[in-house]
């Protein structure tokens, strides 16, 4: 059954996927927030301006409303909550029919030793053509994001196989790896700092592919998908960086990731009734190169994809909170002093982290994708399988980095107003950052032992 993607799923299926990107974050949280705000909050609206405008000023202690705002009675404190009560989780998300596919091999010195093999299988619908001749030469064509992870001086090899198992791009999940049948080689390639790659499939493997899509029984479909398990295309252990193949358009008419079929017709025989390669009576012996022309190239979409992707020899670290859109969670329990809060009239409380960029700038020749956005999904208790339920959920909470900023600010005035005045004691905040669409991203935060002014904290801000 194909999942609904909240996050980045892209491809044919049944149901259609509700792709998740900033637009629809901000359109959802802002129409649930005016909800909440008319319902619980209605001195938040009369201070808004006031309370925003002194958050960004950076003003954590008490003060007087200003001139010209208010009665001139009311005042405005924070309280100030370190955050040490929460755990990293490592729980893997999926890593199939994303937008993009990872591919290479790359040994960070930060985030640990990343191989990520592409899976890709043909799609055997005839859209394109009614059948594919036996002859006809395949091509698997390779569109890559702009987006790299490594060195991008470098030049990274591969080699591509029969995949050693029949996989499902909607069961793929990072860190369960996929065998690789070693035996059958399809092709191999190099890439640099190209967008595009053509290279041709062998020709036993292109024949067997052909077979299925000229197949004219009614369970075609189903022989394919139990018999044929498409390819795996390895990197070398050499390789010093991390590509990603293209499923969805950026762009309207941009390609993507596929294969092309170049068909060729034979010419008539000639009126001697030559065409077989024998002598045609003009001296030369034709060898059958001469009685082609070509007669176009067909585009075969893919059926599935995906990506097997390892993570090994990751630092520990127990300072830093380290956290990778791929596979890590941060549960943060919200431990309040619920007693003092009570009579209190909070109009806003935000969660502050601070990225630490220190050990990423020890590697200056290392290009990695920049998170900048969190996400926060609010649950009872923690589901049994909870990067299914993150990944198929709306957040309720998120954040986006301003530019030359390293401190997200998450607005979470609901959650905490139902901790104090709500029957929620067990709800808790479990934190991701970006959203997964098969680009590698990871960041480090500073932790509950870093300076108190960078601590993970809630800042409550209240008037009276």
């Amino acid at each position: 059954m194909y999942r609904k993607n909240l996050h980045s799923t892209t491809g044919i299926s049944p149901v259609k996927s509700n792709q998740l990107n900033y637009s629809n974050i901000f359109s959802f949280s802002t129409h649930d927030r005016m909800i909440s705000q008319k319902g619980n909050r209605p001195s938040a609206v009369a201070f808004l301006l006031l309370i925003t405008a002194l958050l960004f000023l950076g003003c954590e202690s008490p003060g007087s409303v200003g001139e010209g705002i208010g009665t001139g009675e009311e005042s405005v404190e924070t309280t100030n909550v370190i955050v040490d009560t929460y755990s990293v989780l490592k729980e893997n998300s999926y890593s199939g029919r994303l937008q993009y596919t990872a591919l290479g091999h790359f040994e960070d010195p930060v985030f640990g030793t990343i191989n990520s093999v592409a899976l890709l299988k043909p799609d055997i619908a005839r859209a394109q053509a009614d059948t594919l001749k036996h002859g006809d030469k395949m091509y698997l064509r390779l569109i890559f994001s702009s987006s790299i992870y490594g060195n991008e001086n470098s030049t990274s090899s591969f080699e591509i196989f029969e995949a050693g198992e029949i996989w499902r791009g909607t069961q793929l999940r990072y860190n369960n790896q996929i065998n690789v049948n070693y035996s059958s080689k399809v092709g191999e390639f190099q890439v640099a700092d190209e967008d595009t790659l053509k290279i041709e499939m062998s020709r036993e493997w292109s024949d067997r592919f052909i077979d299925f899509y000229n197949e004219s029984a009614s369970n075609r479909d189903s022989l394919y998908i139990r018999n044929f398990p498409g390819l795996a295309i390895v990197p070398s252990e050499n390789n010093q960086k991390i590509h990603f193949l293209k499923h969805a358009e950026e762009e309207e008419g941009d390609l993507v990731t596929g294969f092309l079929v170049e068909s060729f017709a034979e010419s008539d025989d000639d009126e001697n009734g030559n065409g077989n390669g024998e002598d045609n009576g003009d001296g030369n012996d034709d060898n059958g190169d001469d009685e082609e022309e070509e007669e176009g190239i067909e585009t075969i979409r893919l059926r599935d994809w995906g990506a097997s992707f390892i993570r090994t020899d990751e630092p520990e670290t127990e300072e830093n909170i380290v956290l990778h859109s791929t596979e890590r969670v941060l549960k943060i329990e919200t431990d309040l002093p619920v007693q003092d809060l009570r009579n209190k009239n909070i109009v806003n409380a935000q969660l502050i982290l601070t990225k630490d960029e220190n050990s990423q700038a020890q590697s200056p020749g290392i290009v990695r994708p920049g998170a900048d956005l969190v996400r926060i999904n609010v649950f009872n208790g923690q589901p049994r399988d909870l990067m299914a339920e993150i990944f198929t959920v709306d957040p309720v909470f998120f954040a986006v980095l301003e530019d030359d900023q390293d401190t997200f600010k998450i607005d979470i005035t609901d959650h905490i107003l139902d901790k104090i005045h709500g029957d929620t004691a067990d709800r808790n905040l479990f934190l991701t950052i970006q959203n997964v669409d098969g680009i590698i991203y990871s960041s480090s935060f500073i932790g509950s032992d870093g300076p108190d002014n960078l601590k993970p904290r809630i800042v409550i801000t209240s008037v009276r």
